[in-house]
């Protein structure tokens, strides 16, 4: 989807004064959400021998996190567009907080499995909640390096959870817990500590913050104005009900769906996958040389999703910023595990990781093309709903691949068709576009 003519923006002076106020609390959310659903990655190191699980059962519970999530996205999405983003954002995060410190006193499997599907719908819409609160703020071509520093926070969980989640498994002791609950009964604290600082720091909208100027206000309103009366002029779904039924919203789930494979195999299976290089290469591993051989992909990952960011930002999104990283992800991922030494697949899983995370924050610039007000809320949150359903499918599938052949190896190629099918997918939106135009698009 090539933006076509210049897109409005907001000055630099103002757009560092909005990224300086919103992001670090933004990044810091999103760690802590990152590192509250996917420790149970780490955790399955031990936690699956003592809960008696399978690799197919832990998939099946890291699955039931995305059945919650999937069931209150959409309505979450729309309780923040009626109660503002302080209060609902509060909500989230005391919440989720909450029950995953609880999780760390399940008894059984079948408990880990109640824990994970109802922490999968308290977290529902903090990161669709944050996208939609960015379209409040700044145009898309502003977002751009906003979402690249936002998303910048999946791998960054990576970088300081992996040697942080496993050095709190080998040491950490909480009133006699250890282990892999204790890990999980600390990590839940930031979540409800930011709960308190989000209810004081954000503000709803611009239009009733106090650290901006009447002027900067209405500069951003200015450029608004003007993205949204483009996007009604091309598709514009005027209600939620009617965004949901947009067949571009869907294929737009479509795409995310693929993109988020990748992070799904990398988030909640890379601990493991490192671990079965003890057998496929004769070495041996601790916990915490687990946790830092896994740091690495996601600290690459960081960097190139920030120079990403950078370097689009100065340019018009277009379907090619999307489907070309999707295409190298792919690739490195159908062939990491296929090398000769544990250094050339982590140094292929490092490339498959950053070009996944760079997708990502140019794909959600495209959304608000089509997308404005309460039918922005409904249509990002579906958007959301139908990526996220690659978490409830692919856990269970990439766990029954492993019991069954020993290896992770066509797992990982199979989450690599499903980013061939995302880069093909937005490649014939943006063909489509082109062929019919903005207007006939718009009347299908």
């Amino acid at each position: 989807m090539d933006l076509g003519p210049r897109k409005p923006a907001i000055s630099d002076r103002l757009m560092k004064r909005i990224a300086w106020r919103l992001a670090p609390l933004m990044i810091v959310m999103y760690i802590a959400n990152q590192l509250d659903r996917a420790n149970i990655g780490y955790a399955a190191l031990t936690m699956n021998a003592e809960l008696h699980m399978t690799t197919a059962q832990y998939g099946f519970a890291a699955s039931l996190f995305f059945l919650g999530y999937i069931l209150f996205e959409v309505p979450s999405n729309l309780c923040m567009h009626r109660f503002g983003a302080r209060l609902w954002m509060t909500r989230i995060l005391l919440s989720w907080g909450l029950l995953s410190s609880l999780t760390s006193f399940v008894p059984d499997s079948r408990w880990l499995y109640i824990a994970r599907f109802f922490l999968g719908a308290f977290e529902a819409g903090l990161f669709p909640g944050m996208v939609y609160y960015l379209t409040l703020w700044m145009p898309a071509r502003n977002r751009v390096w906003m979402m690249s520093l936002f998303v910048t926070a999946i791998p960054l969980t990576g970088v300081l959870g992996a040697p942080v989640s496993t050095w709190l498994m080998t040491h950490a002791s909480v009133f006699g817990i250890t282990g892999w609950r204790a890990m999980i009964l600390l990590e839940g604290a930031p979540a409800i500590i930011l709960a308190g600082i989000a209810y004081f720091w954000l503000t709803d909208d611009p239009s009733r913050c106090r650290w901006l100027s009447a002027a900067e206000k209405s500069e951003i309103a200015a450029a608004l104005a003007t993205e949204q009366a483009e996007a009604a002029a091309a598709t514009s779904p005027s209600s939620a009900w009617k965004a949901l039924g947009n067949p571009k919203v869907w294929a737009l789930g479509v795409v995310y769906f693929g993109t988020n494979a990748g992070i799904i195999g990398l988030l909640y299976f890379l601990p493991q996958v490192v671990k079965t290089f003890e057998s496929t290469f004769g070495v041996k591993y601790s916990l915490v040389d687990i946790g830092l051989i896994t740091a690495i992909p996601f600290g690459v990952a960081v960097v190139a999703t920030l120079i990403w960011g950078r370097v689009v930002s100065r340019h018009q999104v277009g379907a090619w910023h999307v489907a070309g990283p999707l295409l190298v992800c792919a690739a490195a991922l159908s062939v990491a595990l296929l090398l000769k030494s544990p250094y050339q697949s982590i140094i292929a899983l490092s490339i498959g990781s950053a070009a996944c995370f760079c997708s990502i924050t140019t794909f959600w610039q495209l959304p608000s093309r089509i997308l404005t007000d309460r039918a922005a809320a409904a249509g990002i949150a579906l958007i959301t709903s139908i990526g996220v359903s690659s978490g409830f499918l692919l856990p269970y599938f990439i766990g029954w691949v492993k019991d069954t052949t020993g290896t992770f190896v066509l797992a990982f190629v199979g989450i690599a068709a499903t980013m061939v099918l995302a880069s093909i997918t937005v490649t014939l939106l943006e063909t489509r576009w082109r062929k019919v135009g903005q207007p006939q698009l718009a009347s299908e």
